[in-house]
């Protein structure tokens, strides 16, 4: 199939909404978390305060660290839809055989070894603190459901692409 510049830069401007909305939501999060923790009004964060901490400031990175690289997505396909040639370059780069079979491996590698971590995790919790064992739970357990989540959605899209190209 031969991919034209209007269909690149449709799927650039859909994948563009998509960030837009992601770095909103997360925007939220940082905002709603902050304001929460400043004024000491979440619930769950009632145990230790050094715990509590820990808890609310890798939360807060986490969530800063999706925003950095949510926002450089944002900046990359506003610079690559401005552009015919970076809209080419970064469908080259997105579509490049080699590094998709890396990510599929580490992808595959870090989901075999995800047990493992999880035992890690929760021991190296139960060492701080109950309630960073019971974070490290509930954040496994939480990862291990978005997990099937997304691994159902893609079988039903591929599973509809499937059938439509079938018609």
């Amino acid at each position: 199939m031969k991919t034209t510049i209007d269909t690149l830069r449709k799927h650039a401007s859909t994948r563009l909404r998509r960030e837009t909305m992601s770095a909103a939501a997360i925007c939220i999060v940082l905002v709603t978390g902050g304001a929460l923790t400043a004024t000491e009004s979440l619930p769950a964060l009632s145990g230790t305060t050094s715990t509590s901490a820990f808890l609310s400031g890798a939360v807060m990175g986490l969530c800063a660290v999706a925003a950095v690289i949510t926002i450089k997505n944002i900046v990359d396909l506003r610079r690559a839809l401005s552009d015919d040639r970076a809209l080419r370059r970064l469908y080259a780069k997105e579509n490049d055989e080699l590094q998709a079979h890396m990510e599929r491996e580490v992808a595959r590698t870090f989901i075999q070894i995800m047990p493992a971590l999880a035992v890690v995790a929760i021991f190296v919790g139960a060492l701080v603190s109950l309630e960073a064992m019971a974070s490290a739970a509930a954040t496994l357990v939480f990862l291990s459901v978005a997990l099937l989540v997304v691994k159902a959605v893609y079988k039903m899209r591929l599973q509809s692409e499937i059938s439509d190209a079938a018609e």
